[in-house]
């Protein structure tokens, strides 16, 4: 749990050598640690939310840096309390100056989230604000950010509302029948199922949804599956831009899984090199194959490439009966070998060139064109970890709430069910104390955020 008292400070760019670097300073010494370390004519505290001009310098007065120095007086500021920021060039010996200043002058570096923090307990931002603000920094895709934003408000948030409230309902009911048993009138136990059952059914919608929204933020899982030596690493290499994976004339080269995560025209995706299928596997290569076959199995689409200067041969057709599935794409590579003769195959393949890059473009916007056709069609409702696990905690709850009253006919039970249900969507809804939110949410930002 954060000191609260104190004042902190945090690197807001990301550290390295670069063009500008900023640190923010939150507390009562906020103004204190202005008037000591940073000179000018124009004083930021008197032209607050102006960036002013001027040196920074260390504790013994010599000048470090011209740098731009901004102040925000309580409360109009980000946590709500005395805040200057101190923007200087991206040099390592400022930075390390200016911590060092910042330490002997009593202030200390923020936890991360800290800032975020102090501005929910403040009343600056919402507790659900700053979840999809942490969420909306991680996100890699131009289309994952979009769908932080729909997540954090609107139509997404609106659908927690709609469960919350149907599950007040439902414990209203149940409970009065319970505890005023002459007073309400008290149905069969067909009606409590009938009451319970809508419920139940949004709430496995929602979850469903998030499921299938996932690839937003996972991306959508690509193997490049094919016969050893059909140019699966170079085809991996290509898509990167980089050698990532080995590449020698050798088949079974690759014997351990490979995968990394690519920006496919704004969608997500994640391709896997792997092990070349071939039924007789000598060692190690062995269990290498079977986990290539495993990942091809969960995998959400399946490029299968076969070397289209060696034309289409029993290895491809061996390696195609061990895949079991219909794969997204054929592709013939080693176009650069082959030319015009084309690839010989009796089958329609995209042809490519990992040397030269020829018909990379068209297996890039045949991935974008399915990755599309893949998302939700009645949108994206996307949640991160810990949202996804109150959903199925209400789920299950609810679950236990139909069985009790169809098994057992427990109404006591049930009741007990929905209320626990009830305290599984205030945790979604971050209706919890100050030292739990900053486990749940801050603690995973970052240091200046």
């Amino acid at each position: 749990m954060p000191d609260l008292e104190g004042t902190i400070f945090g690197e807001m760019t990301y550290p390295g050598r670069s063009a500008l670097r900023a640190v923010r300073v939150s507390g009562p010494l906020s103004r204190k640690i202005t008037k000591k370390l940073f000179f000018s004519k124009s004083d930021p505290w008197k032209n607050p939310r102006t960036a002013v001009s001027g040196l920074l310098r260390n504790l013994e007065g010599k000048p470090v840096d011209s740098i731009l120095a901004l102040a925000f007086p309580s409360p109009n500021s980000y946590t709500g309390e005395d805040c200057a920021e101190f923007q200087c060039h991206g040099s390592e010996g400022v930075i390390r100056g200016l911590r060092s200043s910042l330490f002997a002058l009593g202030a200390r570096e923020a936890l991360p989230g800290e800032f975020s923090y102090r501005a929910v307990l403040a009343g600056k931002m919402a507790a659900e604000e700053a979840e999809s603000l942490g969420d909306l920094v991680r996100a890699e895709t131009e289309l994952e950010a979009c769908a932080v934003g729909i997540s954090g408000s609107g139509s997404s948030r609106s659908r927690i509302l709609a469960l919350k409230e149907a599950i007040l309902q439902l414990r209203a009911k149940w409970e009065a029948r319970i505890d005023f048993p002459e007073e309400v009138p008290q149905p069969g136990i067909k009606t409590w199922k009938k009451e319970l059952l809508p419920v139940l059914k949004s709430v496995r919608d929602a979850l469903s949804l998030s499921r299938r929204s996932r690839p937003v933020r996972e991306g959508f899982r690509v193997a490049i599956f094919g016969a050893p030596n059909s140019g699966k690493s170079s085809l991996f290499n290509c898509l990167l831009g980089r050698e990532r994976a080995i590449v020698t004339p050798h088949p079974g080269t690759t014997r351990d899984m490979i995968e990394e995560k690519l920006d496919i025209d704004g969608i997500p995706m994640v391709f896997m090199d792997m092990a070349g299928a071939r039924r007789k596997k000598p060692g190690i290569e062995k269990e290498g194959i079977l986990r290539a076959l495993e990942s091809a199995k969960r995998a959400d689409a399946v490029l299968f490439l076969f070397d289209g200067s060696r034309g289409w041969d029993a290895a491809d057709d061996e390696a195609l009966r061990m895949l079991d599935r219909k794969p997204l794409l054929f592709i013939a590579s080693k176009k650069d070998l082959y030319g015009k003769k084309g690839h010989g195959a009796a089958l329609k393949a995209l042809e490519i060139s990992n040397r030269t890059g020829e018909g990379m473009d068209g297996l890039i916007k045949r991935l974008s064109e399915w990755g599309k056709r893949n998302l939700p069609k009645k949108g994206i409702f996307l949640m991160n970890g810990r949202q996804e696990e109150c959903l199925l905690g209400i789920e299950a709850a609810l679950a236990e709430a139909e069985k009790a009253v169809t098994s057992g006919e427990n109404e006591l039970l049930a009741a007990e069910k929905a209320r626990e249900a009830q305290r599984e969507i205030d945790e979604l809804l971050l209706s919890a104390s100050g030292e739990e939110l900053y486990d749940l949410i801050f603690s995973g930002f970052c240091i200046g955020k």
